[in-house]
């Protein structure tokens, strides 16, 4: 007879040769020398492109900005990894769900713009919204979304320096 409460958890090993999705926030083209082949890769305006996840983990590796974020751990990055399973084997987010990637989002912005006083609404704004690339995606997500709080439109433009 066998005892079934003792199951063991397999741990399957990550496909490296895998494509996956990265998107791109940024309203210019954005590009860097691939380091698994030959070849630069270049990707559109708030494009996206399929890339391996062993071509994505050697970037975050090399310190690639685009991807590894102002602090390395994807915060504020201008290239989102689409898929959950590379995102947890660059240590961008924990498997239990604790840490997540701190990246710019639609849902980001609504939240902002749902806090109250002007203040603090100028405070989360410059906290959330960071890079070059997030003060673009933001303010076309403010359009985007329809967001009609004029002060706070006229706060936004001012902080990023798009015109929405």
């Amino acid at each position: 007879m066998t005892d079934i409460s003792k199951t063991e958890v397999v741990e399957q090993e990550l496909n490296l040769d895998k494509k996956v999705v990265v998107k791109s926030i940024a309203g210019w083209t954005v590009g860097f020398a691939r380091l698994d082949g030959f070849g630069d890769i270049s990707i559109a305006p708030e494009g996206r492109t399929s890339l391996s996840r062993n071509e994505i983990i050697a970037q975050v590796q090399s310190g690639n900005k685009l991807f590894a974020g102002i602090d390395g751990m994807g915060s504020h990055a201008t290239i989102y990894i689409e898929d959950a399973p590379t995102r947890r084997e660059v240590d961008f987010e924990s498997d239990d769900g604790k840490t997540k990637q701190v990246f710019f989002s639609d849902n980001a912005i609504k939240k902002i713009f749902d806090i109250k006083s002007q203040d603090a609404f100028e405070e989360a704004f410059k906290k959330t919204i960071v890079t070059r690339a997030e003060k673009y995606a933001a303010s076309k997500a403010i359009k985007r979304l329809g967001i009609s709080d004029y002060s706070k439109i006229v706060f936004a433009v001012d902080y990023t320096g798009y015109k929405i």
